[in-house]
């Protein structure tokens, strides 16, 4: 009797950015669906695909590249 392969799915890789609050150090960043960030020392990490899209779009806000 012959084994099937088992299959090993990679893990799911959730999105990650680092952004830097280009007008205020501290603060709390209140998204459409009522969820939250906070601002700390002047950056934020979001790790949700609409947070990231939010704050891309957002002036105040600008990503760091190479920093999760």
């Amino acid at each position: 009797m012959a084994k099937e392969p088992s299959h090993t799915s990679a893990p799911l890789v959730q999105p990650r950015a680092t952004f830097v609050d280009t007008r205020f150090r501290t603060r709390v960043v209140v998204f459409p669906d009522g969820s939250v960030l906070r601002v700390i020392k002047g950056e934020v990490l979001a790790s949700v695909a609409s947070h990231i899209e939010y704050l891309d779009a957002h002036p105040d806000f600008k990503r760091l590249e190479g920093r999760a």
